[in-house]
C-alpha cells in the first residue's frame, strides 16, 4: 500500500517548523542567525542609530545650555540694581518715628526680601546692598574746587557691612555724630581716596555746608542749622566693582554734575558715616532707607522664566507685596524691580532665536530620516526573495513583521539607549525629559521602517497564491506611456501633497513670518526651507530623465558606447536613484526594476539646501551686523554728552590728534527744536545739528553715507539772510524753500533758515525714524545770531573715523581734558556716552544665542553632509554586485578597466551634479521667497530689519564641496569594486 499523501492544505514538516517558529510555538535562533549572516550591515545600522539618537538627544540639551548662557549673560551685563529686588522708604515722612528706623530694621527687611526670592529665583547674599542715604548739601568752603564757580555737593551714606569692604588709608572709621537738639553740630565722615584727592581734603578737615545754593545764600533767607562734616578717615574699597558700592554712585569716586542752560558743571561726592548715624541723617538733608537684593545670575534657567515672572509679579503687586509691608512693620514699603523687563527681553530673544536654531537641525534630521528610509528600503530589496519565500511558505504578515521587528530591535534598542546616555552624560543640564523623548523618537524612526517596508512589500501575496494573488502576478495593465509619465498613483498623490505643503508653507511665512509675535515655534513655518527642498527633489526626480535626454542623444551620435551606455543607465528608473541599480542583462543593459527612485536624490538635495540656506543666513546676519554697527555708532568712534553736559573745550582738538584718526568733527545736537513749516504749522521734536561743513562733509565721505557738498552750507554774507540748511527728504516739501523759523534752546531766540538740499542720513543721526532733521553750519548760526555763539562753541558730540580707536583711549582722554588726570580712576566721564565700532562689534559678537545659532548651523551642515554621503554609499554598496557583474561581462567584450571607471562615473555623477545645482538654486531662491520674514536680530545681537540677502558665491562653494565629496565617494567605491576578479562575477547560473 502506498503511503498516505498529505492534504494539499497542510504544510510539510519543514514548512510547519518554519511557520511554527515564526508563530512563536517553537524556539528558533532567527535573530542570531540573521545577524551573523550580515554582520557588516548590522554594525552599520547600529552605528547609524547610535549617531542619530545621540544627535537627537543632544539637540534639546544644547539649546537649554545655550539659552541658560544667554540668560546668565543678560543678567550679568545689567547693573546690580537692574537685576535686584529693591525697596525704599523716606525716613522722615510724616507719621513715622525716626527711632523706628535702625540697623535692626534694615536687616529685618533685607531678610524678608531674601526670603521672598524663592525657587526658581535665589538671592545673591554677597551682592546685597542696603542702608540709608541723605540728600545733598552744598560745601561752602572757598578752597574747594569749583570748575565753573558752582559749589560742590556732599551726601551721606551708611551701608550694611561697609567696614568689611574697605581698607583704611588714613585716620579711622566714623564712630557717630555730634548734634544738639537744634540740629547744630557735625558728622564724622570717611571719604574715598579719589574723592578726597579731587576735593583736596585730608584727615581732620572740617567742611561747612548749606542746603542753599550760592545764589540763594546771597539773598535774605531764614536761618538754617549749622551742620559741618569732619573728615576722620580716608579709605579705599577692596573692590570698587562690588555691588555694595553700586547704590552710591559717587561714593568711591567723584562725579561731575551740571545744572542750568548752558550747563554749569560742579563736583558731586558722597561720604560714609557710622551706622549709628542712621536716625540723624534727616538733619543733614532729606533721608531714605533703601534695599537692593540682587538675584543669583546663574541660578535661574531659561525654561523657568514664566515661573520667575509670576513670582516677581506677586512680589511687586500681589500677595507677597502686601504681606511684606505688614510683616516688617514699615508702612508704605513697596518693592520695585526691573526684572520683569529683563525676563521679557530674555523671552523675546529666545522666541526670535528659536526659528534660527531649528532650521538647521530640521534639515539635518530630514536627511537622517531619508537615510534611514533608504537603508530600510535597500535592506528589504536585498532580502526580497527571502521574504517572498517565507510568505509563500505560510508566514503571516504579523509573524514576519514581528520577527523583523525583533531582529531590528536587537540592534536599535541598545544603540539608541547608548546614544541617549552619551548625550545625557556629555551635556549636563537640569532638564532631561526632552532629550530622552527626542532620542526615543529617533530610535523609533530607526526601528520601524524595515519591518513596515517588508510588510508593505508582502501585502497582496499569500501562501501558494490562495485568495491573495501570486507575488509575481502582473498588475492591471495601464497604457505604457501614461505609466512611465505618472508612475504609481500613491507616488503621484504623495508628490502633489509635498508640492502643496511647500506652497502653503511659503505663503504662510510671507504672511506671518517664521515666528509670529506672541506665538510659539511653528514647525510648519520653520520647515519652509526644508519643504522647498522636498518640492525641488520631487520635481527634479520627474525632470531628471528629461534633463539628461539631450546628453543621451548627443552621446548616441558620438563614437564609442561608454558615454551613451552610462547616460542611458542613469535615466532608467532604478538607475536614476541608485547608480548601477538596474538589473543587468546579457546585452549589458539594465532592466528597470522597482526601487527607491527619490530617496538618494532627496538626501543630497536636502543637504545642499540646508548648507546653502545656512550660509545665506549667516552672510545676511554679518551684513546686517555691519549696518547695525554703523547705525549705532554713526562713525568709527563717537562721544556724546548727555542733555545737560557739553564736551570739554579742548577735547575735539585732542581727539583729532589720536593715532589712527583720519578725520573728525565736533557738533552741537539739539533734539528738541521746533521748526515752522510753509503752511504756518510747526514741526516739534526737530533734530537740529550744527556742524563745521568742511570737516563734517569729510567725515561723511569716510563713513560712506550722508555725503553732501559743504559749499551748500556756506554762511551768507549778510547776517540778516537765512541760514542754509539740509533737511531729510520726507520733510523737504513741508518746509519749502522760502525760509522757516527754528526755535533755538532757551535764551538764544529764533533762527531763520532756508532749505537748500536734502540728506537721507547723517553720521550724527544715522537712524531718523519719523523725526525731521536739520543740518546747518555752526558759523552761519553764530553769524546770524551772535548771541548764540556760546551755544555753537560748546559741542555736545564728537565723531571720528579711523582704525584702532578704542573706548578706553577716548575715556582716558576725556578724563584728562576734564582735569582728572590721565591715570585717574574717577568717573568724571559718567555724563558722556563713548562708543567705537570695534568695541560695539565685539559686544555684538559676544552674544551666546548668536554663537549657538552659528554652531548649530555648521553642525547641521556637517551632519547633513555626512548623512547624504552615507545615503550615496548605501546605494553604491547595494548596487556593487550588479555593477561588478556588468563590468565583468563588459570586460569579456573588450572593455578596459579605465573605461569601466568612466562608465560608472558617467552613470553616477549626473545625479550628484544636478542635485548640487538644484540645491544651490533652491537655497538662493529661498532668500527672496522667505527672506523678508526672517528676523535676524537674534543672530546680530541687536534689533535690525528682517530680510535675507542672497549669497550665490558662498552657496556655490558649499554645493561644490558637497558635490566633490560625493564624487570622491563614487570614485573610491568604484575603484574598490573594480578589483574583483572576472571569474568571481561570471558564475554559472548567476541571476543578478
Amino acid at each position: 500500500m502506498s503511503p498516505a499523501r498529505e492534504p494539499l492544505d497542510r504544510e510539510p514538516a519543514t514548512e510547519r517548523t518554519a511557520s511554527g517558529a515564526m508563530a512563536g510555538r517553537a524556539p528558533a535562533p532567527w535573530v542570531r542567525a540573521r545577524l551573523r549572516s550580515s554582520r557588516a550591515a548590522a554594525l552599520l545600522l547600529a552605528l547609524l542609530v547610535l549617531g542619530s539618537t545621540f544627535l537627537a538627544a543632544a539637540l534639546p540639551r544644547t539649546l537649554d545650555r545655550d539659552s541658560d548662557q544667554a540668560l546668565a549673560k543678560l543678567l550679568s551685563d545689567t547693573t546690580p540694581h537692574a537685576r535686584s529686588l529693591t525697596a525704599s522708604v523716606e525716613s522722615d515722612s510724616p507719621g513715622r518715628s525716626r527711632s523706628a528706623y535702625s540697623p535692626w530694621v534694615l536687616d529685618q527687611v533685607a531678610q524678608r526680601l531674601r526670603g521672598d526670592l524663592t525657587a526658581p529665583l535665589a538671592p545673591s547674599p554677597d551682592e546685597d546692598s542696603y542702608g540709608a542715604s541723605s540728600g545733598y548739601r552744598y560745601l561752602t568752603d572757598p578752597a574747594l574746587p569749583r570748575p565753573e564757580g558752582e559749589d560742590p555737593t556732599l551726601s551721606l551714606f551708611t551701608l550694611h557691612g561697609q567696614d568689611s569692604h574697605l581698607r583704611l588709608v588714613a585716620g579711622k572709621l566714623p564712630d557717630g555724630h555730634s548734634l544738639d537738639d537744634d540740629g547744630n553740630g557735625h558728622f564724622d565722615i570717611a571719604l574715598a581716596k579719589p574723592v578726597a584727592d579731587r576735593l583736596g581734603l585730608g584727615v581732620g578737615a572740617t567742611l561747612n555746608t548749606s542746603k542753599l545754593t550760592a545764589l540763594a545764600r546771597s539773598r535774605p533767607h531764614a536761618a538754617e542749622p549749622s551742620v559741618q562734616a569732619v573728615v576722620v578717615g580716608i579709605f579705599e574699597p577692596t573692590d570698587p566693582n562690588q555691588a555694595l558700592w553700586s547704590t552710591a554712585g559717587c561714593l568711591t569716586s567723584p562725579c561731575l554734575g551740571s545744572v542750568g542752560t548752558p550747563p554749569t558743571t560742579y563736583w558731586e561726592s558722597n561720604a560714609l558715616v557710622a551706622p549709628e548715624d542712621l536716625s540723624a541723617l534727616p538733619q543733614w538733608n532729606a533721608a531714605k532707607l533703601f534695599w537692593q537684593i540682587p538675584i543669583d545670575r546663574h541660578h535661574l534657567h531659561s525654561y523657568q522664566l514664566d515661573q520667575a515672572q509670576r513670582l516677581i509679579g506677586s512680589m511687586l503687586d500681589g500677595p507677597l507685596a502686601t504681606a511684606l509691608s505688614s510683616g516688617v512693620g514699615v508702612p508704605g514699603l513697596r518693592p520695585a524691580s526691573m526684572l520683569p523687563d529683563i525676563f521679557t527681553q530674555a523671552r523675546n530673544q529666545q522666541a526670535a532665536a528659536a526659528p534660527l536654531h531649528a532650521i538647521g537641525p530640521i534639515g539635518a534630521g530630514a536627511v537622517a530620516l531619508v537615510v534611514l528610509l533608504l537603508a530600510a528600503g535597500l535592506a528589504v530589496d536585498r532580502r526580497r526573495a527571502e521574504l517572498l519565500l517565507l510568505r509563500a511558505r505560510g508566514g503571516s504578515l504579523a509573524a514576519i513583521g514581528g520577527r523583523l521587528l525583533a531582529e531590528t530591535a536587537v540592534l536599535v534598542v541598545p544603540a539608541a539607549a547608548l546614544g541617549i546616555a552619551l548625550a545625557l552624560a556629555l551635556l549636563p543640564t537640569p532638564r532631561w525629559t526632552a532629550a530622552v523623548l527626542t532620542g526615543l523618537a529617533a530610535g523609533l524612526v530607526a526601528l520601524l521602517p524595515f519591518p513596515l517596508r517588508a510588510v508593505l512589500l508582502l501585502r497582496g501575496t499569500g501562501p501558494r497564491g490562495k485568495g491573495r494573488g501570486d507575488a509575481r502576478a502582473p498588475r492591471p495593465a495601464r497604457p505604457r506611456r501614461f505609466a512611465r509619465l505618472l508612475g504609481s498613483p500613491r507616488r503621484l498623490v504623495a508628490e502633489l501633497a509635498a508640492l502643496a505643503l511647500a506652497a502653503a508653507a511659503v505663503l504662510a511665512v510671507q504672511r506671518r513670518g517664521m515666528a509670529p509675535p506672541g506665538t510659539s515655534l511653528d514647525l510648519l513655518l520653520t520647515a519652509a526651507p526644508l519643504l522647498l527642498a522636498v518640492a525641488g527633489a520631487v520635481l527634479l526626480a520627474r525632470l531628471f530623465p528629461l534633463l539628461l535626454a539631450p546628453g543621451v542623444r548627443w552621446a548616441a551620435r558620438r563614437p564609442g558606447a561608454i558615454g551613451f551606455l552610462g547616460l542611458a543607465r542613469a535615466t532608467r528608473t532604478g538607475a536614476a536613484s541608485s547608480p548601477g541599480g538596474g538589473t543587468a542583462t546579457a546585452d549589458g543593459g539594465s532592466a528597470a526594476r522597482p526601487g527607491p527612485t527619490l530617496l538618494p536624490l532627496l538626501a543630497l538635495l536636502l543637504a545642499i539646501t540646508t548648507a546653502g540656506f545656512g550660509v545665506t543666513l549667516l552672510s545676511s546676519a554679518d551684513g546686517a551686523r555691519q549696518v547695525a554697527i554703523r547705525q549705532e555708532v554713526g562713525a568709527d568712534a563717537r562721544v556724546l554728552a548727555d542733555t545737560s553736559t557739553i564736551l570739554p573745550p579742548g577735547f575735539p582738538a585732542a581727539a583729532a590728534r589720536l593715532p589712527g584718526i583720519r578725520s573728525s568733527t565736533a557738533a552741537v545736537i539739539d533734539d528738541a527744536a521746533a521748526t515752522g513749516t510753509a503752511d504756518g504749522s510747526a514741526l516739534p521734536d526737530t533734530i537740529l545739528v550744527m556742524v563745521d561743513p568742511e570737516s563734517y562733509a569729510a567725515l561723511a565721505r569716510q563713513v560712506g553715507y550722508g555725503q553732501f557738498d559743504p559749499a551748500l552750507l556756506k554762511a551768507p554774507a549778510d547776517a540778516g539772510d537765512p541760514v542754509p540748511a539740509l533737511v531729510n527728504a520726507p520733510y523737504a516739501g513741508r518746509l519749502g524753500n522760502q525760509g522757516n523759523d527754528v526755535q533755538l534752546p532757551d535764551v538764544y531766540g529764533r533762527l531763520r533758515i532756508q532749505v537748500v538740499g536734502t540728506v537721507q542720513a547723517t553720521p550724527a543721526v544715522p537712524v531718523l525714524g519719523e523725526r525731521p532733521l536739520l543740518l546747518v553750519s555752526s558759523a552761519a548760526v553764530a553769524h546770524q545770531r551772535p548771541a548764540a555763539a556760546p551755544l555753537t562753541d560748546a559741542p555736545t558730540a564728537w565723531f571720528g573715523s579711523g582704525d584702532g580707536i578704542t573706548g578706553a583711549v577716548l575715556g582716558g582722554l576725556l578724563n584728562q581734558e576734564l582735569g582728572a588726570g590721565k591715570d585717574a580712576t574717577t568717573q568724571v566721564n559718567a555724563g558722556f556716552n563713548i562708543a567705537t565700532r570695534d568695541d560695539y562689534a565685539r559686544k555684538l559678537a559676544d552674544e551666546p544665542l548668536q554663537h549657538s545659532a552659528e554652531q548649530l548651523f555648521w553642525a547641521s551642515v556637517a551632519a547633513a553632509a555626512g548623512y547624504s554621503v552615507l545615503s550615496l554609499l548605501l546605494t553604491l554598496l547595494r548596487a556593487a554586485p550588479e555593477r561588478s557583474a556588468l563590468l565583468a561581462r563588459l570586460r569579456t567584450m573588450g572593455l578596459r578597466p579605465r573605461q569601466g571607471l568612466v562608465l560608472i562615473m558617467v552613470e553616477a555623477l549626473p545625479q550628484t551634479l544636478v542635485a548640487a545645482v538644484a540645491g544651490a538654486g533652491i537655497a538662493c531662491l529661498s532668500a527672496p521667497l522667505l527672506g523678508t520674514a526672517v528676523n535676524l536680530s537674534a543672530m546680530v545681537g541687536t534689533s535690525v530689519p528682517g530680510g535675507l540677502r542672497a549669497a550665490p558665491g558662498q552657496v556655490a562653494w558649499q554645493a561644490l564641496i558637497l558635490a566633490g565629496l560625493s564624487t570622491v565617494v563614487v570614485i573610491a567605491e568604484t575603484l574598490f569594486a573594480g578589483r574583483r576578479q572576472i571569474n568571481t562575477e561570471l558564475r554559472a547560473g548567476d541571476q543578478r
